[in-house]
């Protein structure tokens, strides 16, 4: 059955879990400061690659609702108040 708008809003406004975003920033953190160490750094970059794969769903859901809208994606974002990656 097809996403409807509504549960593609749900699935696009869904975060990572408290817990594993604040590890995440813990280790990168630690790698900006240059102290992380070898095994921080195996667990980085398994969840680099949880991160990624989540961020790739939430793109996937916005792709399908800029098309049942029938909008390019970059309005539907922003329309949404979303920006890509990389405007810190």
């Amino acid at each position: 059955m097809p996403n409807t708008q509504a549960e593609l809003l749900l699935k696009i406004n869904q975060r990572l879990p408290g817990d594993i975003q604040r590890r995440y920033n813990k280790l990168i953190a630690k790698r900006r400061a240059e102290i992380l160490s070898a095994k921080e750094y195996a667990e980085l970059l398994r969840m680099t690659d949880q991160v990624e794969k989540f961020q790739a769903r939430r793109v996937e859901y916005l792709a399908e609702l800029a098309s049942l809208r029938k909008i390019p994606l970059s309005e539907l974002m922003d329309e949404l108040g979303i920006r890509g990656p990389g405007y810190e």
